[in-house]
């Protein structure tokens, strides 16, 4: 089923069987439906993931990570002429050429509002869902493109789909039978077009059908868990052929346009949440080889994004169209995914680098503007225009972050994957509830105080994310020291009371991280999981040095809080440093490194002292 959002029971889910979950969705009567059916589709047989995500509802998110969403819901979304850049766009009826991204943009309204229970949002998820359901034609089709060219031509299966998987989020978090009864029959429209007829029903001639397709997969797995029609099942398995599909990874763009690192990764997650179903191995080939790309073929960069020109790249080059936000987007979505199915730390330490570099810096400080791209090296510019993929997809996975905070792992327990001041209240087990507040001004240092508070004592196990770039860690509970151990989960298992601490001290050193391939020679500067870069205009002793030759002096790294460039609260690297043209025994010159987000950063990687320290990325394989 669709993970982007547990449902609205689906920790009650958890604790019954399948046949006392069904009995008491039916004794409860038909309001109860949309979260017990798609419930039920995450407990058939399958893969059982070892971390269940909690609903966001359950979740409050403050320090960085919340500051960005409210900046997105409240600086973004609220501040959008949604009327005339979405709903009159998409439904002239005039074929324009242009995708809107009406359904992404749908998809993340109702999650942010579901996440917030606020009701501006809550208002306009409404009137926008509303209008789009008035808007259906009687066949079901949903969209702008004039009748011949439909389902056949770019991008109106993408588009489609997305509007299918937006109703159908809106029927599972809030139960609007209306928006279902939408989203079936605009895939009900699709399969009809599609069942049997590919690849021929679609115009492959300059486009790759995966492409084309991308969004078709998920909505059809979400639509599936919640109504249990096996016709979008056999759409999805016997005539896209999602089971057999392993396409090699392709770097730049090659006809018929193969190389689409966010239309890999999405079909990637589909994949998944497929095997999660029916534990079919060939499932997770082709995620197992964008790893290894990732991480060892130079896939990854030290943004902890990847991809240029929107497709897959490895030179490590760093300016220009790199780092398409669809496709940080979905690379943390799929880490995310990663992370629950395998409890493996290393999805999480992915996921924060990607998030607090490569995701917060398509987004200017107020929220307002967004970007498509996100370069490390040279200017770095805001996209034009509100709609299109890249600025729904952008919200699309702001609105996904509450859910990547906190998990329940399948033993009773709490997870702590993303470290943030934030609270969360789950259902541990049968009449065992959970609250837990994290205290910590995360990542500006690595103390966090964890707050638990059972309803009633009990014994169940806490996991800590350690990430690799920590050489220390200590755990103190209730003042009482325990073993941290390396990178990975540290568990405490014991008897848990009200009022119970856990101090997790993550030691924070300034590291350098060593280029390669085009960054050969050179180091970017990193503490926590935080990324530096260089601001010229804060730094206007450089003059019209090339800041390619600055060599840094690592020695002289000093934090600077309250750093106000990005964030009233951020952080910068004092330093000092020297260009190559400077005369000998020139003392350098003092500069200032801020977080990579910094709007105006052109420069991550430097020229560092012969004998510097550097250590290799802590990502890569």
């Amino acid at each position: 089923m669709n993970t982007d959002e547990p449902d609205i029971l689906a920790q009650r889910s958890s604790i019954y069987t399948r046949r006392d979950f069904l009995a008491s969705a039916c004794a409860a009567g038909a309001s109860l439906l949309p979260g017990a059916l798609a419930a039920m589709a995450e407990k058939q047989d399958g893969v059982h993931p070892p971390f269940a995500p909690i609903p966001t509802n359950q979740v409050k998110i403050g320090g960085l990570i919340g500051e960005r969403i409210e900046c997105t819901w409240r600086g973004n979304i609220l501040a959008l002429d949604v009327d005339k850049d979405f709903l009159a766009a998409v439904f002239d009826k005039k074929f324009t050429g242009r995708f809107i991204g009406l359904g992404m943009f749908s998809d993340a309204l109702v999650r942010l509002a579901f996440y917030t229970n606020e009701p501006a949002l809550l208002a306009l998820k409404k009137r926008v869902v509303a209008t789009i359901v008035s808007q259906q034609e009687p066949d079901g089709y949903l969209g702008n493109i004039t009748p011949e060219k439909r389902i056949s031509k770019a991008w109106d299966i993408h588009a489609l789909s997305y509007f299918i998987y937006a109703l159908t989020s809106d029927y599972r978090l809030f139960g609007e039978r209306a928006s279902l009864e939408a989203a079936r029959k605009a895939a009900d429209y699709m399969v009809s077009r599609l069942a049997g007829k590919l690849p021929g029903a679609v115009d492959i001639s300059t486009i790759h059908l995966a492409m084309l397709m991308t969004g078709f997969d998920r909505a059809m797995l979400a639509l599936h868990a919640a109504t249990n029609d096996q016709r979008y099942l056999d759409v999805l398995v016997k005539d896209a052929g999602i089971e057999r599909w392993d396409q090699e990874i392709v770097q730049g763009r090659k006809p018929p346009y193969y190389g689409h690192a966010y239309a890999y990764l999405c079909r990637c997650l589909a994949q998944l949440e497929l095997y999660r179903r029916n534990g079919n191995p060939q499932l997770l080939a082709p995620t197992d080889k964008v790893l290894k790309f990732l991480r060892s073929g130079g896939g990854l960069v030290v943004t902890g994004s990847a991809g240029t020109s929107e497709c897959w790249h490895s030179d490590q080059s760093g300016d220009g169209e790199l780092t398409e936000t669809c496709a940080t987007a979905y690379l943390i979505r799929w880490l995310d995914q990663l992370q629950r199915m395998r409890a493996d730390s290393l999805y999480g330490d992915m996921m924060e680098r990607a998030i607090y570099n490569a995701l917060f810096a398509a987004q200017s400080p107020d929220g307002r503007r967004l970007r498509y791209w996100s370069p490390f090296e040279g200017p770095r510019v805001y996209y034009k225009n509100d709609s299109y993929c890249c600025p729904s997809n952008f919200r699309r996975i702001i609105a996904d972050l509450p859910g990547m905070v906190y998990y329940r792992s399948a033993d009773g327990g709490l997870v702590v994957n993303l470290y943030t001041e934030s609270s969360v209240r789950v259902e541990l087990a049968r009449g065992l509830k959970l609250e837990a507040r994290q205290q910590t001004d995360y990542p500006n240092s690595g103390t966090v105080l964890l707050h638990l508070n059972p309803s009633a004592p009990a014994t169940f196990p806490v996991q800590l994310r350690i990430p690799r770039w920590c050489g220390h860690a200590t755990l103190l509970v209730n003042g009482m020291s325990m073993a941290a151990g390396g990178p990975g989960f540290a568990e405490l298992r014991r008897r848990w009371k009200p009022g119970d601490t856990i101090e997790l001290n993550l030691d924070m050193p300034w590291r350098l991280v060593r280029g390669f391939a085009k960054q050969e020679g050179r180091a970017a500067v990193t503490r926590g999981p935080l990324l530096y870069c260089l601001n010229l205009r804060i730094n206007p002793t450089i003059g019209e040095g090339d800041v390619r030759e600055l060599t840094l002096d690592e020695r002289s790294f000093r934090l600077i809080t309250g750093e106000s460039t990005l964030r009233r609260t951020g952080t910068a690297c004092e330093a000092r440093a020297r260009l190559t043209s400077a005369r000998p025994g020139d003392g350098g010159l003092p500069i200032k490194l801020t977080e990579f987000p910094d709007p105006a950063g052109i420069a991550t990687y430097f020229l560092v002292r012969p004998d510097a320290p550097m250590s290799k990325d802590e990502l890569l394989g």
